[in-house]
């Protein structure tokens, strides 16, 4: 058993653990978060932009987080989209199978 784990690039989560955007650097992992939220019509909004002039759906950039990710993690939401357990060992974000596994 190790607490050893790889990164292979970079996922964007919520509080919620839900995961918007993957990428090999973090500028990528923003850029498909950004193109999620703007597909899914909802404003991503910086903390000094004002939400009482939003319409519709917002979030704040600042409640997403960035974190390493696995290669199997990011494969995993490739194929199954976002919502799905995970967790992190040694600072790196993992499928629920590697976490067990280590």
């Amino acid at each position: 058993m190790t607490d050893t784990m790889t990164a292979a690039g970079y996922i964007i989560n919520d509080n919620e653990g839900i995961i918007y955007g993957t990428g090999a650097t973090v500028d990528a992992a923003w850029a498909d978060a950004e193109y999620a939220f703007r597909t899914a019509r909802v404003a991503l909004l910086d903390d000094d932009d004002d939400s009482t002039e939003q319409l519709g759906s917002w979030t704040r950039r600042s409640g997403l987080t960035v974190h390493p990710a696995s290669a199997a993690l990011l494969a995993e939401v490739e194929s199954k989209g976002g919502d799905l357990a995970w967790r992190k060992v040694g600072g790196v974000a993992v499928t629920r199978d590697e976490a067990d596994a280590a």
